[in-house]
């Protein structure tokens, strides 16, 4: 589905990324782990055009997306749950559903398409809310907004930045039973998130970055048992 080698990025003069290597296959779900400011959301901005990439090569289900702009990794598959959710806060949830709605071919292996009505069932919380602005929702129902949005856009994988940060435990909780489902659903997933053990159950392979570079990568099973690594690289 996506493969990354080489990634080299950055913001002006200073240097960020240094040779990024990643994988994720169709249908599956991988993290991204790393303490703050070691360069995962970098590498989520490169992956999806928000930043140049300063070299090495990013390919899309085999096509080569490395110099293409933004939107036209949007239009190719790629859909993104920002940090910070950066919903619409003056339209309602409905208007921040179709907003940015797109036809897609559905998920790997799946005719089923992600419409209103989908979003709805995955998240009912929203379909009670749907003539409320943004800016009036919690902040879990603001995150269920954030990834129904991106599902509207019917990408084949979705990229998930920080989608549980500072939310109430049972916020998180719903958050992960709908990755579970859309995870179900046959969609491929990329997740930064600092929630190891939900993540242990959820993603089947793990990157653990350190100042731009990939130090770890292994399966669930192995980051479980490698207490080391993660004292290490994601201890506080």
């Amino acid at each position: 589905m996506l493969k990354v080698r080489g990634l080299e990025a950055g913001y002006g003069a200073g240097q960020v990324l240094h040779g990024v290597d990643l994988d994720i296959g169709a249908g599956e779900a991988v993290s991204l782990l790393g303490r703050n400011g070691m360069g995962k959301t970098t590498t989520v901005k490169a992956i999806t055009g928000l930043i140049a990439a300063r070299g090495g090569r990013i390919m899309l289900e085999g096509a080569e997306i490395t110099r293409l702009p933004a939107h036209e990794r949007a239009r190719l598959g790629l859909g993104l749950v920002p940090e910070g959710r950066q919903i619409f806060p003056n339209l309602t949830v409905r208007e921040n559903l179709i907003a940015t709605a797109r036809a897609g071919r559905g998920a790997e292996g799946s005719g089923e398409k992600w419409t209103l009505e989908r979003v709805h069932e995955l998240f009912p919380e929203l379909a009670g809310r749907a003539s409320t602005a943004g800016a009036l929702l919690s902040g879990g129902e603001q995150q269920m907004l954030a990834i129904g949005r991106a599902l509207m856009t019917n990408p084949r994988l979705l990229i998930l930045d920080e989608a549980t940060e500072g939310l109430a435990p049972m916020a998180r909780r719903r958050i992960w039973e709908a990755l579970g489902e859309v995870l179900d659903g046959g969609m491929a997933l990329l997740i930064i998130d600092k929630n190891v053990h939900d993540l242990l159950k959820l993603a089947s392979r793990h990157y653990i970055m350190e100042k731009g570079r990939i130090v770890w990568q292994g399966s669930s099973g192995a980051l479980a048992e490698d207490a080391a690594a993660r004292d290490k690289y994601l201890g506080v």
